[in-house]
């Protein structure tokens, strides 16, 4: 068996995540996950895409909003707004456990790697997620008027402005995650997770930007646009607003110094010729993973693919 390495945002980053932890055994699978949308909130440090990673593979995850823990309560939010604090991020009950917990430990001296290990212990899954980095590295949105935080344009404004543009903040300080070694996997998949917000931030570390660069035909795009719509969030809009066309083309020309392989769902079978003329190896395959069935099956089509070369 190949070791696996996944380059992952949130939802639709930790469904593929779920069908790979469900098909391969735990050691040939590692998971890179965006921490570019990591902020600071009430004084906690919160990491979205890890949880939503973590909560997914350890099956705590509230499947019906796509994010948060099951069986939440919202006790603290409810106080808190009776209070008139800031309650525009939704944190419950159960969720907050884990930003406490996240806080104290980093406070103590644990490095980002070592706190989510803690919390990866915690809900018994083995450790093999990871944070891209150690460092912060934040996303900014640039609007038309201002330059917002992923957050406060992501959750408080719902990605209502119009995208024109998008800023990382911290990448002179800092690096992809050294207790991955890259050169450890035989295959790198970036999962079908927004290019700009949630795959892109990884890219700009140098260390995985040069090697994805120079190891292309190790790396397997999963096209997050179907028939011309996002699977999830906002990426379909962002592309409106960039002026690019929607449609897995515009995928295939973002990761094209990455990548020389991608699968795309076979309502965009036509746009193949396309892809082959940028220097992709084109399969197709049922990308909707709307239950742990098609979560599992398209991971066993990827699996069987590249075992197989």
């Amino acid at each position: 068996m190949k070791n696996y390495l996944l380059l992952c945002g949130g939802v639709g980053g930790a469904k593929l995540a779920l069908g790979f932890k469900n098909s391969i055994n735990s050691e040939n699978l590692t998971i890179a996950v965006n921490t570019g949308d990591d902020f600071t909130h009430l004084d906690f440090k919160i990491c979205p895409d890890l949880d939503t990673v973590m909560y997914t593979l350890a099956g705590e995850s509230d499947v019906s909003k796509g994010w948060g823990r099951k069986d939440e309560s919202w006790n603290m939010l409810s106080a808190l707004r009776e209070m008139n604090g800031e309650t525009w991020f939704q944190l419950g009950d159960k969720d907050l456990a884990t930003h406490i917990q996240r806080t104290q430990l980093i406070q103590s001296g644990f490095s980002l790697t070592e706190a989510t290990h803690k919390l990866c212990e915690s809900f018994k899954l083995p450790k093999y997620i990871y944070p891209m980095s150690n460092q912060p590295v934040e996303t900014y949105i640039q609007t038309k008027n201002r330059l917002l935080s992923f957050q406060e344009y992501f959750v408080k404004l719902k990605c209502a402005p119009p995208v024109t543009d998008f800023v990382f903040k911290g990448l002179d300080k800092a690096e992809f995650n050294p207790d991955l070694t890259l050169s450890s996997y035989d295959e790198i998949i970036i999962c079908p997770s927004n290019p700009y917000v949630s795959i892109n931030p990884m890219l700009q570390l140098t260390t995985l930007n040069q090697y994805l660069g120079g190891f292309s035909d190790k790396v397997t795009v999963i096209s997050p646009i179907v028939n011309s719509k996002s699977l999830k969030g906002p990426t379909a809009k962002m592309m409106l607003e960039l002026d690019h066309d929607i449609s897995v083309v515009t995928i295939g020309k973002f990761y094209q110094q990455y990548s020389k392989r991608i699968f795309i769902d076979p309502s965009d079978v036509e746009e193949t010729t396309k892809l082959n003329e940028l220097g992709y190896e084109v399969h197709c395959a049922n990308l909707i993973m709307n239950n742990t069935l098609s979560k599992n099956s398209l991971a066993h089509e990827i699996i069987k693919l590249l075992e197989s070369k």
